[in-house]
């Protein structure tokens, strides 16, 4: 059946031009793409995985549909570069001085243990020349694209393990662009100084540009389609000349990308640079499943030992490291959780190693794309259920029971008793924090994201840092005396539990949760929610109010902005 669809394939591409060609093979993998990924959405699922199992499906492994080796090499030298340069777009020197020695000293042990595990591997079976450099380097790093991405998603890029996780990403890219230029190079002393030498040029350009640059920015930025333009000519500017410096293309994507993101600009070149990632993204991963081919039974050891590595003793090692540094079990362990997948980096450096440098054969090269599909894949899931994975298996960490912790005592407690008790306290939680700022002693806030506590603190407003997941947490807040909770946070699963939780304990304390769908909301009533906040429907109501004050009469509007601005102002005061 699979061979009499290939044919007929076959046969309606023939009488296609080369240009027809290309243009229905790159149409049908989005339209598939968007299909799949729709149908995955309805079901809640992630949507890294449908992307790649739509690569898979109509590349030579399945349809072959999509039969150019060069056009899936081209949209994955495309893809990476966009997907490299947002990445980089994501990185500041700054975030190394928050999280210090963790992502400094932590990140270099790991990445240093991880590839004299991977290397040692592969001469234990029978790998020589440099292919073991090559899969001590696979398993070494990490997938800043995908892990930001899901940060992002979750919101929770500002938490403590999100600091660590960019920190430690940080380390490994710039070790992954340093992996790169050794490779490119020959042997030699000489070449490597040479190729360094470049690399180091490149340094110093991407702390120069910004400040060049910001006369430049400055300029486009008054004109949406010249700012996109200025930053995608940054990308390959950069971008060509690694190239014609003898250096990686990636290389000269995450410099751009860096470049731009210590510049002044960097948040609106960011927001115009989102469209095309997100486009790039979805060709970078459908064409990473197209490249798949069957790999023989030599090699299939050592993806089920490179499996072993990159999803149980890498995150394992990471969870240790960030707990000898200080820090909580669970913090520890959703640092070590997210990171449990290969790079973007383990491609590019498999492709170069196989199609330009001929230094991994095809078997290696395929072993290589399927560790990092199959890691990829299952990390959106790892991610997506870190909570409930935390309590199955939090006892890993046990063997490190004793260990100080000291990094994480972000809280002001005072002797009071809290009857208002409120969970997040960004945006909405601000809100709240302001209406009972009369009656701040008898209110604890407890929050996830340590600036917001540390700006608590620094007002002696009765705060906690951590999450409600956590019981230790719900003890610390004695939720048994209170009267009022109020809970910011928009996932219906934390809510169901924090409501769970909280009517054990305390059965008269009243609960207040937000919800996005009115779906959600009569979950939320069902599971014992007192009130359950819908912004939208609320928002879209006292706007209408509002609005029809204004029509009535139009000279409010002026007072109403005035002290509109006077009220946002003292929020923003509250927090910052």
């Amino acid at each position: 059946m699979l061979e009499v669809i290939q044919g007929f394939i076959e046969n309606i591409m023939a009488g296609l031009s080369t240009e027809a060609v290309i243009f229905v093979e790159i149409g049908t993998m989005l339209i598939i793409a968007s299909i799949l990924a729709f149908i995955v959405r309805l079901f809640k699922q992630p949507l890294i995985p449908a992307y790649i199992l739509v690569g898979i499906l109509l590349g030579p492994l399945v349809l072959g549909f999509i039969s150019d080796p060069h056009l899936i090499r081209a949209l994955s030298e495309i893809g990476v570069a966009f997907l490299i340069f947002t990445a980089g777009l994501e990185i500041k020197i700054k975030k190394l001085r928050e999280v210090g020695k963790v992502a400094t000293i932590g990140g270099i042990i790991q990445i240093l243990a991880l590839f004299g595990i991977g290397f040692g591997i592969a001469l234990l079976l029978g790998f020589v020349g440099k292919a073991p450099v090559y899969i001590g380097l696979a398993v070494a790093f990490s997938s800043t694209m995908v892990v930001l991405k899901i940060l992002y998603d979750k919101k929770e890029l500002g938490s403590l393990h999100g600091r660590i996780i960019i920190g430690i990403l940080l380390m490994q890219d710039l070790a992954a662009v340093i992996a790169l230029t050794l490779l490119s190079s020959d042997s030699g002393l000489a070449s490597i100084a040479i190729s360094l030498g470049k690399a180091a040029i490149f340094v110093v350009v991407v702390i120069i540009v910004p400040k060049l640059s910001n006369k430049i920015f400055r300029k486009a930025a008054n004109s949406t389609e010249m700012l996109l333009l200025v930053s995608i000519s940054f990308l390959f500017l950069f971008s060509i000349a690694a190239q014609l410096s003898g250096l990686s293309l990636a290389i000269g994507a995450f410099f751009a990308g860096v470049a731009l993101a210590n510049s002044d600009y960097k948040t609106e070149i960011e927001g115009r640079i989102a469209p095309i990632r997100d486009f790039f993204a979805v060709i970078f991963f459908v064409a990473l499943g197209a490249q798949l081919k069957a790999i023989s039974s030599n090699y299939l050891v050592l993806l089920f030992v490179l499996l072993g590595i990159v999803l149980l003793l890498k995150p394992l090692i990471i969870m240790y490291l960030v707990r000898i540094f200080g820090y909580k079990k669970r913090t520890a362990f959703f640092t070590g959780n997210n990171m449990a997948q290969t790079s973007e980096f383990a491609i590019i450096m498999a492709t170069a190693g196989f199609f330009t440098l001929k230094h991994i054969d095809q078997g290696l090269f395929s072993t290589l794309i399927l560790l990092t599909i199959i890691t990829m894949s299952l990390t959106t899931y790892c991610i997506d259920y870190e909570k409930k994975l935390f309590k199955l298996l939090k006892w890993v960490l046990r063997p490190l029971k004793g260990m100080k912790t000291h990094k994480e005592n972000f809280e002001y407690l005072d002797d009071d008793e809290k009857r208002i008790i409120i969970f997040g306290c960004h945006r909405m939680g601000s809100l709240f924090l302001k209406e009972f700022e009369e009656d701040k002693k008898e209110v604890l806030v407890v929050d996830y994201n340590p600036e917001i506590i540390k700006s608590l603190i620094s007002k002696k407003i009765p705060c906690i840092y951590g999450d409600f997941m956590n019981d230790e947490v719900l003890e610390k807040a004695n939720i048994k005396k209170a009267e009022m909770i109020i809970s910011t946070i928009t996932d219906v699963e934390d809510n169901l539990y924090l409501i769970k939780k909280a009517k054990k304990r305390n059965k008269k304390v009243m609960i207040f949760v937000v919800a996005t769908r009115i779906s959600e909301a009569q979950l939320l009533y069902d599971a014992g929610a007192d009130y359950v906040i819908l912004p939208l429907v609320i928002g879209g109501q006292k706007s209408f109010e509002l609005i029809r004050d204004i029509k009535r009469n139009k000279k409010k509007v002026k007072n109403l902005k005035k002290e509109h601005l006077k009220y946002l102002n003292s929020i923003h005061n509250i927090l910052y």
